[in-house]
């Protein structure tokens, strides 16, 4: 049960952030009588007023997560007795 609330929260977060995609917003834009250079033009100034964050990979230590996990499972192994 909880797993499929999990997953529906997932997927709604993912249709969700599709929603708001750059070719999405232009695509609303030209839909409103814009033409498309009009509309690209809003979106080039949206992304500058709303940058991304760039994704560094050396943040992340997935090592340490993955330790992690294995601790609590031989933990859990441990207590059953096997």
């Amino acid at each position: 049960m909880k797993k499929d609330l999990l997953w529906l929260a997932a997927g709604a977060l993912t249709l969700g952030g599709c929603a708001h995609s750059p070719a999405h917003r232009i695509a609303t834009c030209e839909k409103q009588g814009q033409s498309e250079a009009a509309c690209t033009a809003a979106e080039k100034q949206y992304e500058q007023a709303h940058p991304l964050p760039q994704y560094d990979p050396t943040q992340y230590d997935n090592a340490a997560v993955l330790q992690s996990a294995f601790d609590v499972n031989a933990e859990r192994h441990r207590q059953k007795g096997g």
